[in-house]
């Protein structure tokens, strides 16, 4: 008698330990998964808002330095994200992110998102080339003489 009681607090123990995996599988890892998807967006997001400033600062001070010159900085930009344009006002960027909700209010309900970031360089022109998607290297800033910039992959 003793002997079957163990064995059907051992099958309980079993179903018990079943259940509880069914319900994190169902219910918790997709909490998971969202949670390291909205991470991953916000950590792209940040990272390359906080680079492309730093580009975009380095512009504006070398805008305001006499004569021409170059400048040689490095950048980084994730493997999801891409520099698409440059003008006289502001450096256009472009950040895919993961298919959750709720999306950024520059996704327009998409996973691409686009951003600017405004620069003061005066009624001089900027040129670039595409970036990315995802970069690290070094950058060219190159001042010509008519007081216009170009950014290139070095």
């Amino acid at each position: 008698m003793n002997l079957s009681r163990k064995g059907q607090i051992a099958i309980e123990y079993i179903i018990f330990i079943a259940i509880f995996l069914l319900f994190f599988q169902a219910v918790i890892k997709p909490s998971i998964d969202f949670a390291e998807n909205i991470m991953s967006d916000v950590q792209s997001i940040a990272i390359t808002q906080e680079n492309v400033s730093r580009l975009a600062d380095g512009v504006s001070s070398f805008a305001s330095s006499m004569g021409t010159g170059k400048v040689t900085m490095n950048l980084y930009l994730p493997k999801n994200a891409t520099i698409t344009d440059c003008s006289s006002s502001a450096i256009t960027y472009t950040i895919t992110i993961s298919n959750v909700n709720p999306k950024p209010a520059a996704c327009n309900n998409t996973n691409f998102c686009e951003f600017t970031k405004a620069i003061f360089i005066g009624s001089h022109d900027i040129t670039c080339d595409l970036i990315g998607p995802g970069f690290t290297g070094d950058v060219l800033i190159e001042k010509q003489a008519t007081g216009d910039f170009d950014v290139s992959i070095k």
